[in-house]
């Protein structure tokens, strides 16, 4: 685990309310994400790597919360009709690498992260997909100050 400070950004993708004891849900939204051409309905410059932002939490870790799947875009570039803008603050992260075979590294992470004692902001919690390494994941964990 390495701290640091991370900057606001802007995530431009597909979304559904969410809650971790149903990851059925989780993989449907998946599965959804890699039926369309997202990058392209967003038409206009993206990094490569996908994002996976959790925000808009209800409470803690169990309950409901958003999660939207897509890429980083310029924070002016406008939302297309059908998708979903994630905002993602300025914080304090935590960052987790979970490298092997995918999704299991990073459910296993995810779960060891629910047993430790982070002291969690709840704002926006975001995992990047290394766009040359399908089997890198990295965790960022936002952390109250």
């Amino acid at each position: 685990m390495r701290i640091q400070q991370g900057e606001s950004f802007v995530v431009i993708g597909m979304s559904e309310r969410v809650r971790n004891d149903d990851p059925a849900a989780i993989g449907t939204l998946w599965e959804a994400f890699r039926a369309r051409d997202i990058r392209a309905e967003i038409g206009a410059e993206t990094l490569d790597e996908v994002y996976c932002v959790y925000h808009e939490y209800d409470g803690d870790f169990m309950e409901p919360y958003r999660m939207t799947v897509g890429f980083r875009v310029p924070a002016s570039l406008e939302t297309p009709k059908d998708l979903h803008r994630a905002e993602v603050p300025e914080q304090k992260l935590a960052l987790f690498k979970a490298e092997g075979p995918q999704p299991q590294t990073l459910i296993a992470q995810w779960q060891a992260i629910w047993k430790g004692d982070h002291n969690r902001a709840y704002l926006a919690d975001f995992d990047v997909y290394d766009a040359s390494n399908p089997e890198l994941v990295t965790v960022n964990l936002g952390l109250a100050e």
